[in-house]
C-alpha cells in the first residue's frame, strides 16, 4: 500500500482555482431536432474529439464532429440489430467503436466509428441494474464492459426508516460478453442511518451534506471509493492500493442562515412524507462526489463556502410548480481538485455553477448547462 499526503487547503470560495473557459456549446432551444436536448443521460467522448450524446427520451445516439456539428444519428427504436428500446448508456471501446447498453433490449449495442452497426451482446443472464444512477455502463481501457448493479439490495423492513443500507457494484464483462466477477464497492450508506433529502437543480442533485462513501470506476478496471467526512480516498489498484489524504484540510461551515433554510427544508419533507431524514450538520464533509475522467484522472467535487444570492437557486421542475416548499438561497462555487491516476494532486478548476460537469479528456471537459426554461445545451470547456 502507498500513501500520499497533501497539505490541506480549505473550502474558501476564494482558494485559486483555474477557471473552466468555454470552448463549445451545443443545442438549441428551437430549432433542428438533432441541437435539440431533452434529458442528455450519458456522453462518450472518442479520442478525435468526437462526441456522442444519449438522450432518456431518445431512441438513437447522436454523433457530432469535433467541431461541434451534427454528423448522424446511430441506432433507432426496435428491436432488431442496431436497435433500442432504451439507451441507458454509452462508451467508447479502446479502438474507437461505439458501445450502447440497451437496457430495455438486455444487450449491448456495439456500432463501427462509422456508426454502421456491427453486433450485438446478450446478457440475459445478467440480473438488470439499479434503474436510477449515472454512469450506469462503462468500458474500460482493454474492452471490458461495466453494468452498475445492486451488488447487496436494500433489507426491506415495514418501517422504511429501518431499511439496511444500499450497496452498489459493477458486474464485469468479457469483450465478448462473459460475466467474469462482481466488483462490490462499499456500503454507500450504513443500516439504520436515516437518508437524505434530495432536490434536483440545475447543476445536478443537491442534499444537505450527507455524509457518505462514494465510489467511481477507473477506465483501468479499478475502483476509486472514498468516505467524505474527512478528505481522503483510495485507489483500489490490483498492483497496490494507493490511500491520498489531504492533511490539515478543514471542511467549509454551514453559515447558520443556509443550515436554517436547509432545516426548513428537511421539516418540510418530513411532514409531507411522514418519514425522518438526517438533520442538518454545522460543518460540511469533504466533497460532495467523486468520478474518473477517460484519461484515468480523479475528480473531487469539493464541498465549499456558500454565499447567500438572496434569491432561490433554481430548480428543476419545482420552478414551475406553485408549492410551498421553503426556497435555498444559498450556492456554493463548484470546485474540483483534479489528481493523476496514481494520486498525484495537479489542479483545481472551477466549474460554471449551474454546469452538471460529466466527463473529461485531455485539456477538454464536457458537461451541461441548463437555459433559463431548463434547456438543455452540451457544453465543452477548456483547462487553461
Amino acid at each position: 500500500m502507498i500513501v500520499l499526503a497533501f497539505a490541506g487547503v480549505g473550502g474558501s470560495p476564494d482558494q485559486e482555482c483555474t477557471q473552466l473557459v468555454e470552448h463549445g456549446r451545443i443545442g438549441l432551444l428551437d430549432g433542428a431536432p438533432e441541437y435539440s436536448f431533452t434529458e442528455i443521460n450519458s456522453i462518450a467522448v472518442a479520442e478525435s474529439g468526437t462526441v456522442y450524446v444519449g438522450d432518456a427520451h431518445e431512441l438513437s445516439i447522436r454523433e457530432f464532429g469535433a467541431d461541434g456539428k451534427f454528423a448522424r444519428w446511430i441506432g433507432r427504436e426496435g428491436e432488431g440489430p442496431g436497435e433500442f428500446r432504451s439507451i441507458a448508456g454509452v462508451s467508447i471501446l479502446p479502438d474507437g467503436r461505439l458501445a450502447a447498453w440497451d437496457r430495455g433490449n438486455r444487450r449491448i449495442t456495439v456500432f463501427g466509428t462509422n456508426g454502421e452497426y456491427e453486433e450485438a451482446i446478450r446478457t440475459e443472464g445478467v440480473r438488470p441494474p439499479y434503474l436510477f444512477v449515472d454512469r450506469a455502463f462503462l468500458t474500460d481501457s482493454a474492452g471490458r464492459y461495466y453494468l452498475r448493479i445492486l451488488a447487496k439490495p436494500p433489507s426491506i423492513s415495514s418501517d422504511l426508516r429501518e431499511m439496511a443500507g444500499v450497496q452498489y457494484g459493477y458486474l464485469r464483462l468479457s469483450p465478448d460478453g462473459t460475466v467474469l466477477d462482481t466488483i462490490a464497492a462499499p456500503q454507500a450508506m450504513p443500516p439504520g442511518l436515516p437518508e437524505s433529502i434530495v432536490i434536483d437543480t440545475r447543476g445536478g442533485d443537491r442534499s444537505p451534506f450527507p455524509e457518505q462513501v462514494l465510489d467511481a470506476l477507473s477506465p483501468f478496471g479499478h475502483l476509486v471509493t472514498g468516505h467524505n467526512a474527512t478528505y481522503a480516498f483510495s485507489i483500489l489498484d490490483p498492483a497496490g492500493t494507493i490511500e491520498v489524504e489531504r492533511e490539515g484540510f478543514r471542511s467549509a461551515e454551514v453559515m447558520a442562515e443556509e443550515r436554517a433554510q436547509w432545516r426548513a427544508r428537511v421539516a418540510f419533507a418530513e411532514r409531507r412524507s411522514g418519514m425522518s431524514f438526517r438533520d442538518v450538520p454545522t460543518r460540511k464533509p469533504a466533497y460532495r462526489d467523486l468520478w474518473v475522467d477517460l484519461d484515468g484522472r480523479i475528480w473531487i467535487h469539493r464541498y465549499a463556502e456558500a454565499v447567500d444570492s438572496g434569491e432561490p437557486i433554481p430548480e428543476l421542475w419545482l420552478d414551475y410548480l406553485e408549492g410551498d416548499e421553503p426556497r435555498i438561497t444559498w450556492a456554493e462555487p463548484s470546485l474540483y481538485d483534479v489528481y493523476s491516476a496514481d494520486g498525484q494532486l495537479l489542479y483545481c478548476v472551477q466549474a460554471p455553477a449551474d454546469a452538471e460537469v460529466v466527463t473529461s479528456r485531455g485539456s477538454l471537459v464536457w458537461g451541461i448547462l441548463r437555459g433559463a426554461l431548463d434547456e438543455e445545451y452540451l457544453v465543452s470547456w477548456r483547462i487553461e
